[in-house]
């Protein structure tokens, strides 16, 4: 599709994919309207800062912007943000997007909507070894992806009762550029880059080196929102996500090998996971493949590359 003068609505647009993703619209020449709690937006985007929580200001951008293209990927990730408590992550993530999906029904009706999901609605999969489709069973296992599971079906109770046409992007992790520090290939990242430049001793503190994940880069990821929501069938999910995982391991392994000092120790502080752990999850997105074409393109260590160099920078600018 030529984007030009494509209007797009970007919640979330202050984060990690969210400014990804304001660059691939912008770049796609489409106008670009972002909105988020806080944050600093990407050049070229239209930006204001709005609470999911207040369904007034919701509303007046929504009217103001008249979206074609909606992506709500603004959402509260408990661990990676102080301020996430259980209380304002039901209120951001369920009810915000319940006020997002209402205003859009009422004012920009015809607007394509993606609904950014996460692999952690599918929860621990009965067979590890085999690739998580759309199909497969909700079991979330924590808050956070219960609220992911209730943006799940929100999109999906939308798309029946009021014909809006919906798709659900389910995201398996991510990483690169800009990752959240709290997350772990940031954590990883940030730990390398003070050991090279002396702020910590050789040692990289991991709570726990088994767990197994399907990553893509970040970059990847929001070429497939774009995917899905340009050529996805209204009120389908779709699958973002790599088709193999890696352990925290090798994401450990990939940071010490691109790293300028040698010698580095690696410490699991916990290394034992809880009889309720997710060791491992695999994704499959031939759904998204077959109706788009779209593919993982970046290499893990790619990704882990760019992340790193990017802490170096924030390592030498701020600490």
């Amino acid at each position: 599709m030529n984007a030009s003068a494509l209007r797009i609505l970007i919640t979330g647009a202050t984060g990690c994919a969210g400014s990804h993703l304001s660059e691939l619209a912008v770049s796609r020449q489409a106008v670009v309207f972002g909105l988020a709690h806080a944050g600093s937006f990407r050049p070229g985007v239209a930006g204001r800062h709005v609470d999911l929580a207040d369904s007034a200001a919701l509303d007046s951008f929504v009217r103001e912007v008249q979206p074609e293209w909606v992506f709500h990927l603004a959402a509260l990730i408990p661990g990676a943000i102080d301020s996430a408590t259980p209380e304002r992550t039901i209120a951001v993530n369920i009810t915000g997007t319940a006020h997002l999906l209402d205003a859009v029904r009422r004012i920009a009706p015809d607007a394509r909507v993606l609904i950014a999901g996460s692999s952690a609605i599918y929860g621990r999969p009965a067979d590890p070894t085999q690739p998580i489709t759309e199909d497969a069973p909700l079991q979330p296992q924590s808050l956070y992806a219960t609220t992911k599971a209730a943006q799940d079906l929100l999109a999906v109770q939308f798309f029946n009762e009021h014909n809006l046409p919906t798709i659900r992007g389910r995201t398996f992790n991510q990483t690169g550029p800009r990752e959240p520090a709290n997350l772990v290939c940031a954590t990883i990242a940030r730990q390398v880059a003070r050991i090279e430049v002396g702020l910590q001793e050789p040692i990289i503190r991991a709570i726990t080196l088994t767990p197994r994940r399907d990553f893509s880069d970040v970059r990847d990821v929001v070429a497939g929102y774009w995917a899905a929501l340009e050529y996805g069938t209204a009120g389908q999910a779709y699958n973002i996500c790599s088709g193999h995982s890696e352990s925290i391991r090798r994401v450990v392994e990939i940071l010490i090998n691109l790293s300028t000092v040698r010698n580095i120790r690696v410490i699991e502080t916990d290394p034992a996971p809880g009889p309720r752990a997710i060791l491992d999850q695999i994704g499959d997105a031939s759904r998204l493949h077959a109706c788009s074409g779209w593919q993982p393109r970046i290499a893990l260590e790619h990704s882990l590359r760019d992340l790193l160099d990017e802490w170096r920078a924030r390592v030498r600018q701020t600490e």
